[in-house]
């Protein structure tokens, strides 16, 4: 893994408010290697808009981005269809699970969140990483 790259509790505040690569609320992230690079795919919530311009309410429509994992520049974007389990809304928000996780420099790092549906309520499916050992961890956080 590069030495540069973000950590996610460094940047899931800031991204959804600061970059095109977020429509709204982060619902995902999976740390990637695609076509000889690190990349962050992000999924999240999205608004969709009518011809007209106008909001439309659809909770299954998201966005899915892959980023740099040094510059957090968006490579590509596209819109997705977002799970039962994404368009709920669980217990905790992303930065807040994923601080819970116990992600911290220089490890482990969160390698993925994925919202699931743990009972009848959606929560956070976090696997980490530790940067030494290349050990994983997987924990469900409601």
């Amino acid at each position: 893994m590069p030495g540069e790259l973000s950590w996610p509790t460094d940047f899931l505040e800031s991204l959804a408010g600061e970059s095109s690569a977020v429509g709204g609320e982060i619902v995902g992230l999976r740390l990637e290697y695609l076509e000889s690079r690190w990349v962050w795919r992000l999924r999240s919530a999205d608004t969709k808009l009518d011809a007209f311009g106008e909001r439309v309410d659809e909770p299954s429509f998201g966005r899915e981005s892959l980023i740099d994992v040094r510059t957090l520049e968006p490579i590509a974007t596209h819109e997705v269809t977002l799970t039962q389990a994404e368009q709920g809304t669980p217990a905790r928000a992303a930065l807040e699970a994923a601080q819970q996780s116990g992600e911290q420099w220089p490890g482990p790092l969160i390698i993925e969140m994925t919202r699931v549906i743990d009972g009848d309520q959606a929560a956070w499916q976090i696997t980490t990483c530790d940067t030494e050992s290349n050990q994983h961890t997987v924990m469900t956080l409601g």
